[in-house]
């Protein structure tokens, strides 16, 4: 699906690099098909969680001007904010050999949703 000025259409091509083009992603049909290539699931949350078990808080303490600091509390929340994009977009990682957790998926973690 393709999203320009608060249009919607399905033409790719149509605005290149205009337009915002996303896509309804089955999570559990993703993961099992990781799993059956032979891969593990390192996890799966929300757009938010992911971010917040990244440190995007950090980034929004980092010294700045007024301005600057506004622009990214404002950012912050709509990439977080679970009425925004924080609930409505997900992470998944799959991967082989790795032992370690991902800081990611550190605050919440739904692989048990899948």
């Amino acid at each position: 699906m393709c999203h320009y000025r608060h249009r919607a259409h399905d033409d790719p091509f149509l605005l290149v690099g205009l337009q915002d083009i996303t896509a309804h992603v089955d999570f559990t049909a993703v993961a099992e098909a990781g799993r059956d290539s032979g891969m593990d699931i390192l996890g799966y949350t929300s757009q938010a969680a992911f971010l917040i078990g990244c440190g995007i808080a950090d980034m929004a303490a980092a010294p700045t001007d007024a301005r600057t600091q506004l622009l990214r509390a404002q950012a912050i929340h709509k990439l977080t904010a679970p009425h925004e994009m924080g609930e409505l977009f997900k992470v998944i990682a799959l991967g082989r050999d790795v032992y370690d957790p991902l800081r990611g998926f550190a605050v919440q973690d739904r692989r048990g949703r899948l």
